[in-house]
């Protein structure tokens, strides 16, 4: 059971070690379960007070640990490493994260390598900002009605969004 001692525990632990702590078992659920019923319980100054400092003090854990986590996902990808003590929502997206270091860095020294990427062209349908291609160059911004030659996974996606149209040039 989640207590305001064991949040503030558990935060000062968090704070002073350079791993991820390990939580109890269902931490943010209960967490959130604690914080409901400390808010619904707050009409006197002193809950009031004790439902703000639990809700400060379970946003520093999390920002430390999603600190950690980004960290660690470098690490991991240098290394091979995995961290310890990850909730199963942190692992998720510890394991989302590796993914999209890893395909940018294989993007980044494809580029790198002076591989030819696949061109296409597509007309842009909405605004569109700047972007950095597939291929690491720099693209748009674009306003409707723009033509313009993208990477082809670029293209794509584009055009998945509704962004875009696929140009047939005839060749």
């Amino acid at each position: 059971m989640i207590t305001y001692e064991t949040l503030r525990k558990i935060e000062q632990e968090e704070k002073n070690s350079l791993k991820l702590v390990k939580l109890p078992q269902n931490f943010l659920q209960e967490a959130m379960d604690y914080l409901e019923k400390k808010k619904a319980m707050a009409n006197e100054k002193e809950d009031m007070w004790e439902h703000k400092t639990a809700v400060q003090r379970t946003d520093n854990i999390m920002q430390v640990r999603e600190r950690k986590i980004v960290n660690f996902t470098l690490s991991f990808v240098r290394s091979g490493a995995i961290p310890e003590n990850m909730a199963p929502e942190e692992r998720e997206l510890f394991d989302r994260m590796v993914k999209n270091l890893q395909d940018f860095q294989g993007q980044r020294k494809k580029a790198m390598s002076g591989e030819k990427f696949s061109m296409k062209t597509v007309a842009f349908l909405q605004e569109m900002p700047q972007f950095v291609g597939i291929d690491m160059g720099y693209y748009g911004p674009y306003i409707p009605g723009d033509i313009a030659t993208v990477p082809e996974e670029n293209a794509k996606v584009l055009i998945e969004k509704g962004a875009s149209e696929l140009i047939d040039l005839g060749k």
